[in-house]
C-alpha cells in the first residue's frame, strides 16, 4: 500500500510539472505586432523619397514587369509544343500509367487506415499520467481501508493522506465536486487525531481551494481560515511545549515553527485571490443579467453560459509539501 501511495503521488506531482511546462510553452514569446514594427522599420518609407527616386523606381519596375511578361509568353509556348508531342506519344501508355496511380492510392489508404488504427490503439492503452495516479492512489486506500478494519489503527492518519491525495488528483482534473467528497471524507476521518495535527490543516487548505474552484467561494475562505487557526494553535502548542519543559525548543521545533510561519501569509493570499475571483464571478454574473434585460427589451434573446474563474498559484506544490513535518516523514518511511 505504502509503494501505491508514494508511487501515485509522484504520478500526480509529474503530472503538475508537465501542466506547468504546457503553460508556459509561450511566455517570452514577442507578440506578431512587435515583429511587424520591426521589420517595418527595415523598409524605406516612400514618404521621404524625393520625384527623382520616384521616377527612378517606376521606370525600374516598369522595365521588370515588361521582361517577366516576355518570358511567361515564351515558356507557354514551348509548353505548349511539349505536351502535344507527349500527347502523341504517350497516348498508348496512359492506362498503364492510370493504373498504377490507381494501385498506388489504394496502398496509401490502407497504410494511413492502418496508421491511424494503431494511432487509436496507442492513445486507449497509455492512459495519462494523472489517471495513473488516480488508480495507484485507488489501490493503496483499499490495502490501507482493509488494514484499518483488521484493527490497525495507526495506518488511519496514511488512510487519510491516501484520500486527500485523491482529492488532489480531483482538483488537478477539474472534478471539484469529487474533491470536495473526498476531502471532507478525509476530514471525518482524522477527527481522532490531536486538534492540532498538520494533516487536518492540509486538509482545510484543499478544501478552500476545492470549493473556490467549485465556486464556493464563502465556504472556501472558511475553510481556509480553519486551516490558518489550526497552524497558529500548532505553533502555540510547540511553544508552549518548551516552556513547561523549561528547555528551548529544539532544532526540529525551530524549523517546524519557521516552516508554519511562512505558510499563514501565503494562504492568506490564497483568500485574497478566492475572494477576488467571487468579485470578478458576481460582476460576470451582472453583466449577463444587464445583456438579458436589454436584448428582451429589443425584442431578441441571447444565451448567457456562467464562466468559471479558475486561478493556479505557482507554489501551490510547495505549501502542499511545507505541511508534512520532517517528524512525520520519518513515520511514513517507517
Amino acid at each position: 500500500a505504502e509503494s501505491y501511495f508514494y508511487y501515485g503521488k509522484s504520478l500526480l506531482e509529474l503530472s503538475r510539472m508537465e501542466s506547468g511546462v504546457l503553460g508556459n510553452a509561450l511566455e517570452g514569446v514577442p507578440e506578431e505586432e512587435d515583429d511587424d514594427a520591426n521589420n517595418s522599420s527595415k523598409i524605406e518609407d516612400p514618404a521621404k523619397m524625393t520625384e527623382d527616386e520616384k521616377q527612378e523606381v517606376e521606370e525600374k519596375v516598369g522595365e521588370a514587369m515588361e521582361k517577366n511578361f516576355q518570358s511567361l509568353c515564351e515558356s507557354k509556348d514551348e509548353e505548349k509544343y511539349v505536351t502535344e508531342d507527349e500527347d502523341m506519344e504517350g497516348g498508348d501508355s496512359q492506362e498503364e500509367v492510370d493504373d498504377s496511380q490507381d494501385e498506388g492510392m489504394d496502398e496509401d489508404i490502407s497504410a494511413a487506415e492502418e496508421t491511424k488504427e494503431s494511432t487509436e490503439k496507442m492513445e486507449d492503452e497509455e492512459p495519462s499520467n494523472l489517471q495513473l495516479a488516480w488508480e495507484m492512489l485507488e489501490l493503496a486506500k483499499i490495502v490501507y481501508t482493509k488494514q484499518v478494519e483488521s484493527g490497525e489503527i495507526e495506518i488511519e492518519e496514511r488512510l487519510c493522506s491516501t484520500i486527500l491525495t485523491l482529492g488532489e488528483v480531483s482538483i488537478e482534473n477539474e472534478n471539484y465536486s469529487q474533491a470536495v467528497e473526498d476531502i471532507q471524507l478525509c476530514i471525518k476521518k482524522v477527527e481522532s487525531l490531536p486538534k492540532d495535527s498538520r494533516i487536518i490543516a492540509e486538509a482545510y487548505y484543499q478544501l478552500g481551494v476545492a470549493k473556490g474552484f467549485h465556486a464556493k467561494f464563502d465556504e472556501a475562505v472558511e475553510s481556509l481560515n480553519s486551516a490558518i487557526s489550526i497552524i497558529k494553535e500548532r505553533m502555540k502548542n510547540i511553544k508552549e511545549g518548551a516552556k513547561s519543559s523549561k528547555k528551548s525548543p529544539s532544532k526540529e521545533e525551530k524549523t517546524e515553527i519557521t516552516e508554519l510561519e511562512a505558510l499563514i501569509p501565503e494562504i492568506e493570499e490564497k483568500i485574497a485571490d478566492t475572494k477576488d475571483m467571487k468579485k470578478e464571478e458576481e460582476a460576470k454574473t451582472k453583466e449577463g443579467a444587464n445583456g438579458i434585460t436589454s436584448s428582451s427589451a429589443e425584442g431578441g434573446s441571447k444565451n448567457v453560459s456562467s464562466i468559471s474563474v479558475k486561478r493556479k498559484v505557482e507554489d501551490d506544490d510547495s505549501k502542499n509539501k511545507k505541511f508534512v513535518s520532517d517528524k512525520e516523514k520519518t513515520a511514513a518511511a517507517s
